[in-house]
């Protein structure tokens, strides 16, 4: 273990392990000494610069969503299938599925969902006319892309891997049926 890295840098790689681990794991499943394993820190100096686990917690999971489509709205349902597959290949854990799995075990559940509330649902429903009936098809669409997330993600459904353009012709189609209402 490293125990001369600069703060900065150990700091970055802490809560890099954190929110890798809490995502993977849930927040229940982490302690110090993974996250610290993980960075490659000893656990004394994840304490030192990241906290409690709790603080770890709260500035790891901070839900960045990526931004939406720049599309017409006629193609939107498909497109944002295709960026989920596609940071599902990129990325450890894809958003949506990481605020699914934050939000579960979470020891501030709420703090998650107004993240959740204010990444994904206020610019959707912006973006599908701002009013009640947008909000609804906002909230929609967020669901069918959590479970496509959750499945790809969480059970490892391998034929959602193994054959992506079909699952964005088909799932973008039901995912527009949503967003046109």
């Amino acid at each position: 273990m490293s125990h001369d890295a600069a703060p900065g840098t150990s700091r970055q790689a802490i809560l890099a392990a954190a929110a890798e681990l809490f995502a993977e794991r849930g927040y229940d499943q982490v302690t110090i000494r993974d996250i610290a394993a993980r960075a490659a820190l000893s656990p004394a100096m994840v304490m030192k610069c990241g906290g409690s686990k709790h603080e770890l917690f709260l500035q790891s999971a901070r839900i960045i969503p990526p931004p939406l489509p720049d599309v017409p709205r006629s193609e939107l349902g498909p497109r944002l299938v295709e960026e989920l597959l596609s940071r599902s290949q990129r990325e450890a854990v894809e958003p949506l599925a990481r605020a699914l799995v934050l939000r579960l075990s979470a020891p501030d559940p709420d703090s998650v969902r107004q993240q959740f509330i204010a990444g994904y649902l206020e610019p959707l429903t912006e973006r599908l006319g701002g009013d009640a009936d947008a909000r609804l098809r906002a909230e929609l669409v967020v669901a069918a892309l959590t479970g496509l997330a959750a499945a790809i993600r969480v059970f490892d459904t391998p034929a959602v891997g193994a054959r992506p353009d079909e699952v964005v012709r088909r799932y973008g189609a039901a995912v527009q049926q949503l967003i046109d209402r």
